[in-house]
C-alpha cells in the first residue's frame, strides 16, 4: 500500500512527540472511539492488552494528551475523545492498514466494469460502490477536461447558420457544444473540417489541442485555405476546458453520526458545502495535485465541519491522473479499511477505463 502525505502535513517533531505508551493509550482511544462513538475512559484503555498499565497510569496519560492537544473531554463526561489533531497523529503516526477482502475487490470490479463505456454511467457506479461499501458518502469526480485526452471531434449541421460540436475523449466522455457559423458550410465541408481537425488533436490533452490549434492560426491564411481556417476557428472553441462533473451518493448517511445529526448549524453547513460541489472539486483537485491518496481531516479540506473528514484518491488512464474519488465521512470513520478500499477503487476505476 503506497504511503499517504497529509494535506497540511505534520510537523517533523510530532511524530516524535509521543512515547511509546503515550502512543499505545491514543491508538487504543481512537480506535475505541470509532468503534462505539462513545467518550472513552480510563478503565477500559487499562483493560487492554496493548495497553496493560493501571487505570491511574492512563488517567495521567489521557491529561498529557488533552494538554497536547490530541484529546478532548466533552461536556462534564469522565471520558475522552480525539480532536482533530489526535486523528491526525494517528493516521501519519499509529495507522495501520486492513487489506480489501476479496468480495470487497469483487464488487468494486463489478460496478465498474459493468459502467465503464459510459462516464456518467461509472461516476455513479463508483460512488454507489464506494456508499454501499463504507456506508458513508461516496463521491466521483469525473475525469478533468485538461487531462483529458481527444478522441475525435464530430461536427453535425444545425439551423440558422449553427453546428454541433461533439467532443469525444479517450474516456469515453462525450460533450456537446452549439457553435456559431460565419458562413454557412455543407454537410461534407463539415466532415472535412472535422477530419482536417482531428489530424492535429487527436491524442492531445485540451489545452495540447489548443496549443495546437492556435499555432495553425498563427500560418498565412492564403496558405491555409478558408475551410482549414474556418476549421480552426471552430475548433478554437470546441477544444475550451470545462468544469468537471461531481456525483455524490449517500449523503443521508453522514446524519447517522450524532454529533452531525444533533447540531442544525452543522446540518447546514455541511448540506451547502456538498450542494455547492465547486468547493468539493477544489479539495479533489488538490489529491489530482499530490497524485496519491490523501486524508483530509476536519477543517483541512478547507470547507468541512471539524466533524467530518475526507478519504480521497485519484484515479488515471494510461499512467496520467485525470480524476479522483473518495468517501466523506464523519472523523471516526475506520481509516484503516476505508483508505484501502478509497485507493482500491481508484486504482479499477482506472483499469477499467484503460481496458475500456
Amino acid at each position: 500500500m503506497p504511503s499517504h502525505k497529509p494535506p497540511l502535513g505534520m510537523h517533523p517533531a510530532a511524530a516524535g512527540a509521543l512515547d511509546e505508551r503515550a502512543r499505545r493509550v491514543l491508538s487504543a482511544i481512537v480506535r475505541d472511539y470509532i468503534q462505539g462513538g462513545e467518550p472513552v475512559g480510563s478503565h477500559s484503555i487499562a483493560r487492554r492488552p496493548d495497553v496493560d498499565v493501571s487505570s491511574a497510569t492512563v488517567r495521567a496519560v489521557m491529561a498529557d494528551l488533552e494538554d497536547l492537544g490530541f484529546l478532548e473531554k466533552p461536556h462534564t463526561s469522565a471520558g475522552r475523545i480525539p480532536t482533530s489533531r489526535g486523528y491526525r497523529y494517528f493516521v501519519d503516526v499509529l495507522l495501520r492498514m486492513k487489506q480489501p477482502l476479496p468480495e470487497e475487490r469483487q464488487q468494486i470490479e463489478r460496478h465498474a466494469l459493468e459502467n465503464v463505456t459510459d462516464v456518467e454511467g461509472m461516476m455513479a457506479a463508483a460512488s454507489r460502490v464506494l456508499h454501499l461499501l463504507t456506508r458513508h458518502a461516496g463521491v466521483v469526480a469525473s475525469p478533468r477536461p485538461h487531462a483529458e485526452r481527444l478522441s475525435r471531434v464530430e461536427f453535425l449541421q444545425l439551423r440558422e447558420g449553427r453546428v454541433l460540436a461533439i467532443l469525444v475523449s479517450r474516456t469515453g466522455a462525450v460533450r456537446n457544444r452549439v457553435l456559431n457559423l460565419s458562413r454557412p458550410l455543407s454537410a461534407s465541408e463539415l466532415e472535412q473540417a472535422a477530419n482536417y481537425l482531428n489530424s492535429l488533436v487527436t491524442d492531445l490533452t485540451l489545452s495540447e489541442a489548443l496549443v495546437r490549434v492556435k499555432a495553425e492560426q498563427a500560418r498565412d491564411l492564403a496558405e491555409l485555405g478558408a475551410l482549414k481556417a474556418h476549421a480552426l476557428s471552430l475548433g478554437a472553441q470546441v477544444v475550451q476546458a470545462e468544469g468537471a462533473q461531481v456525483r455524490i451518493e449517500g449523503q443521508a448517511s453522514l446524519l447517522d453520526d450524532k454529533a452531525i445529526a444533533q447540531d442544525v448549524v452543522k446540518i447546514r453547513a455541511l448540506v451547502q458545502a456538498l450542494e455547492g460541489k465547486d468547493q468539493l472539486l477544489q479539495v479533489l483537485d488538490r489529491t489530482l495535485d499530490a497524485q496519491e491518496l490523501q486524508i483530509f481531516i476536519g477543517a483541512e479540506s478547507g470547507i468541512i465541519e471539524p466533524d467530518l473528514a475526507i478519504v480521497a484518491a485519484p484515479y488515471r488512464l494510461n499512467g496520467e491522473v485525470v480524476g479522483a474519488l473518495g468517501v466523506i465521512g464523519p472523523t471516526r470513520m475506520d481509516y484503516s479499511r476505508i483508505a484501502p478500499l478509497v485507493e482500491l477503487t481508484a486504482r479499477i476505476v482506472g483499469q477499467a477505463l484503460d481496458d475500456g
